[in-house]
């Protein structure tokens, strides 16, 4: 059976979502949500929606899927395990450090990985059920045949998004938000940099990274048909309306009965000019775009035709109520409709497409082009699926007997309980009748309940007060709750962090994809160099030709493997024969291949380690830390793990990763038929302020995105030495390869001198900083994330 899964923001969104057929619900607390502008949860709400959600026999998982630093870990697991001793079906995580802490101190917590994982092949998901992962959701770039290959060859469970807006970088590899603002996507606060307005290459102005939203209405039976387990849709920063509105729709789609209306209704309710299927069906070229405008665009209502004073005529191309909301096509200007005047003048309710008719709208003008961005009565009906009187509730049972002993109130639902109370008097007058007693249990109001029967066993001449009767249902119906709630044994949790001993002088690590730079890299004093990683098309050679080199020079694999993964596992195999012993992983699927193989393995930054137990979740050399902590927070860190640890101090830092080309799209190409117009050269995005992000694309036509600033951290020896790191890291892209060579030597210098107490510069260093001086940053070293 195929799960329907809703978001939810708040209490009203989740009402909504269960009410229009959802299965289950995935909410946000206050603390650790990867939607932190989102209404959330607090603790006692958390408790009042299991019990809500328990009570329609819903699920509900709660989201802990941001990165946990190490004053954070303790009171994240604490908080784990107050929602699964309070019945929370599930916990959706991203960190493999609290992966880790979870299994060990709260074993029988189901656990889901989540998108931000970037988790996109079978490797990846297989390897996760290894670790306890019951179930994974899938990156959003993947195509259907690659979702159902997933389904039909593991035992974990898949889940899939359907509906709801896409981020255009996998998620979890995305720092585009967190670099240029502070406010890191995988804390679950970002500013979403993507739906700004960009140039390629100097060009126009577009919204260049902004997708349509995912539409899969038409489409829902091939995913059941391959294998998809839970079916998602995103939106916890959605109004109930709208999660009402989508809800109701795929319900109806998966039981077979969707309708026209249910398709214009999921349309008018909030699109960005339209819908995509996205990676789906392969539509990742211009038509997954919302190059015009990245908020909702609602409907086309119509183009001004004349104005007088501050009103507008307009031939409407949609029906117009009193309550729908206006807005300019592109502008952001909009205006609610509170009259409409016929052709005639007459002011009227509605008009129907076809109409002419007059509104009040001051700054509109003839020729702008108007859409619904708002639909009166789309929203109320929306608000009557979960608020209105004939709203959806539990079916019971109820048998009650009074004695003159007392009286008891059995209740059979979702479970069968008991609840016995005294009170019971002789009448003196006039005793209770039955039908009084029906009266007072019925009247169960703002539950999840309605009694569909209740039998009256009743002994003559009793009164009972009607103060009894509500008593003795409330205590039934809350029992009745508490059951359903499902609550669990206390649990204490316990970490421990390690303690590092002092380390011998760093060693330098390049990493490239370049055989120029690797060996001008070598040649002035790298002590390791990681070769190739993302094919990218600029780069050049091949390891092979480092094999002379092989006591330094190692295997990269990237972040992201999808089609290619039997072509790197055969190369890691051919490698690994050639003598070569080590390799830097940036995948959570092939580093089990590699550690299968023999490897000695080193995770690299798209793990995202972010905290102390992450790096002793898997077996690995050493871990690249994230480039989203500060200077304290690394240090702490790195005092707090005996693996090696790899600091990033020189290069462009990759922003994000894209199965989308904005490069082709741009010019209107899809993958399908795009003549490789990256012509293998560097392209750049240049945002608002004139700052040029770096393109960079790969033989499998995904785009890398690169900060326009280059992280050099000369200036700062002395405090990149106090870390006590095992390996400093320096990334090379397209920088000139003798450049490259003298960089590597600066570093080596001002390491080898730094570690004895001098931290001056060499002139060398101070050259690089002089020529570099505009486009220097320091990343998160000194500011850090939220």
């Amino acid at each position: 059976m195929v799960e329907l899964l809703a978001p939810a923001g708040d209490f009203e969104s989740l009402k909504a979502a269960i009410l229009n057929g959802a299965d289950a619900v995935y909410i946000g607390g206050k603390e650790f949500s990867a939607r932190q502008y989102a209404g959330n949860f607090d603790r006692e709400e958390i408790i009042e929606s299991v019990r809500f959600c328990h009570a329609y026999g819903t699920k509900v998982y709660v989201t802990l899927n941001t990165l946990l630093k190490n004053n954070e870990i303790e009171r994240a697991l604490e908080y784990a395990a107050f929602l699964y001793q309070n019945g929370v079906d599930a916990l959706i995580i991203q960190d493999i450090g609290l992966l880790k802490l979870l299994r060990e101190n709260i074993k029988h917590f189901e656990i889901h990985a989540s998108t931000q994982m970037t988790v996109h092949n079978l490797e990846g998901v297989n390897f996760l059920y290894s670790q306890g992962i019951k179930r994974v959701v899938l990156a959003r770039e993947l195509s259907l045949n690659e979702i159902e290959y997933i389904c039909k060859n593991t035992e974990a469970e898949i889940e899939t998004f359907i509906h709801g807006a896409l981020c255009i970088s996998f998620s979890g590899q995305c720092l585009f938000s967190s670099i240029i603002g502070g406010r890191s996507g995988n804390r679950g606060r970002c500013a979403q940099p993507c739906r700004m307005q960009y140039s390629l290459d100097d060009g126009y102005k577009k919204y260049i990274l902004s997708p349509k939203d995912l539409w899969t209405l038409e489409h829902i039976e091939k995913l059941i048909r391959a294998g998809v387990k839970s079916l998602k849709i995103e939106g916890r920063m959605k109004r109930p309306e709208y999660v009402a509105t989508v809800v109701r729709a795929y319900r109806r789609a998966i039981d077979g009965i969707l309708t026209q209306e249910d398709k214009e209704d999921a349309i008018k309710i909030f699109n960005r000019g339209g819908f995509t299927t996205a990676y789906l069906f392969d539509e990742n070229g211009p038509k997954m775009m919302s190059y015009e405008n990245p908020k909702n665009w609602g409907v086309l209502l119509g183009k001004v035709i004349e104005k007088k004073g501050k009103f507008v005529q307009i031939k409407l191309e949609d029906e117009l109520n009193l309550g729908d909301g206006l807005e300019i096509f592109g502008k952001g200007i909009g205006v609610p409709v509170n009259t409409i005047y016929d052709k005639d003048g007459r002011e009227i309710q509605k008009a129907k497409k076809g109409d002419i008719v007059k509104i009040y709208f001051e700054n509109a003008k003839v020729g702008d082009i108007l859409y619904k961005t708002q639909d009166a009565e789309l929203i109320k009906r929306a608000r009557e699926s979960f608020e209105g009187k004939e709203t959806k509730k539990v079916p019971l049972i109820g048998r009650f007997n009074a004695t003159k002993d007392g009286m008891e109130l059995e209740v059979i639902g979702p479970k069968r309980i008991k609840i016995s109370l005294d009170g019971v008097e002789i009448a003196k007058t006039k005793p209770t009748t039955k039908e009084r007693i029906i009266e007072a249990l019925s009247k169960t109001k703002d539950t999840p309940f309605f009694f569909k029967n209740i039998e009256v066993e009743l002994e003559d001449n009793l009164m009972i007060p009607i103060s009894k009767l509500n008593e003795i249902r409330r205590r039934a119906i809350e029992k009745l709750l508490d059951e359903l709630q499902e609550k669990r044994e206390d649990i204490k949790v316990n970490i421990n962090f390690e303690k590092r001993e002092k380390v011998k002088e760093p060693k330098i690590i390049v990493k490239t994809g370049r055989i120029d730079i690797a060996k001008e890299a070598l040649k002035n004093g790298a002590d390791m160099v990681f070769f190739g990683g993302d094919r990218l098309r600029i780069n050049e050679g091949d390891i092979v030709d480092l094999l002379e080199y092989k006591d330094k020079v190692y295997p990269h694999f990237p972040e992201i493997i999808i089609e290619e993964f039997d072509y790197y596992k055969e190369r890691a195999i051919k490698l690994k024969d050639l003598g070569f012993t080590k390799a830097l992983c940036g995948n959570i699927g092939f580093y089990n291949t590699l550690l299968n193989l023999g490897y000695d393995v080193y995770l690299d930054k798209g793990f995202n380690i972010l905290n102390s137990f992450c790096p002793d979740t898997f077996e690995n050399e050493g871990v690249y830390l994230s480039q989203e902590l500060n200077l304290l927070e690394l240090k702490d860190l790195i005092s707090k793990t005996n693996k090696d640890t790899i600091v990033f101090v020189y290069g462009r830092t990759r922003m994000m990763v894209s199965r989308h080309c904005p490069i082709g799209s741009e010019k209107g190409y899809s993958k399908l038929n795009c003549p490789k117009v990256c012509e293998d050269k560097i392209h750049y995005l240049k945002d608002r302020m004139g700052e040029k992000f770096l393109i960079a694309t790969d033989l499998y036509c995904r785009s890398h995105i690169f900060n326009s600033k280059i992280t050099i951290m000369l200036e700062h020896i002395k405090d990149l030495v106090s870390l006590n790191s095992s390996f400093w890291v320096m990334e090379f892209l397209d920088e000139d390869a003798k450049f490259s060579g003298e960089v590597v030597k600066a570093y080596k210098d001002a390491l080898t001198r730094g570690h004895k107490g001098d931290f001056s510069l060499s002139n060398e260093a101070k050259k690089i900083l002089e020529e570099n001086k505009n486009k220097i940053t320091k990343g998160h070293f000194y500011r850090g994330i939220l």
